[in-house]
């Protein structure tokens, strides 16, 4: 007679495929993608301080020119009046002299209408 035992213990040979390879690449490729996503979020963070660090000395560097130019413009300004204030002289002379209206008939200079600075609206012409 046989002692041992007609039957096992031990878990039968798997007779099919077995499913952990397809969940182990699944999870693998998932990782990877992961991984690609957080270095790619993590690049974009430091070109983003480096773009922050840049706009601040861009600010810097444009507040510095405008007050360098400044005087500039205020000497344009000066230069603007002067020479519409000599305009109206030689359009005002035009009147009388000859030369002046010479001036004005070469250069075609025009007396333009001042804009209204207070907005409001040129009346309508009547029917």
């Amino acid at each position: 007679m046989n002692t041992e035992a007609e039957y096992s213990y031990a878990e039968p040979a798997p007779s099919g495929p077995s499913l952990h390879l397809p969940f182990a690449l699944l999870t693998s490729a998932l990782a990877l993608v992961m991984i690609g996503q957080t270095l790619g979020t993590l690049n974009q963070k430091s070109d983003l301080r480096e773009g922050r660090t840049q706009l601040g000395e861009n600010t810097q560097k444009l507040s510095e020119a405008f007050t360098k130019r400044e005087p500039l413009v205020k000497q344009s300004q000066e230069l603007k009046k002067k020479l519409n204030e000599m305009i109206m002289d030689i359009l005002i002379l035009a009147k009388t002299d000859e030369d002046a209206k010479t001036i004005v008939a070469k250069y075609n200079i025009q007396q333009n209408l001042p804009a209204s600075g207070d907005g409001a609206a040129a009346p309508a012409p009547e029917k």
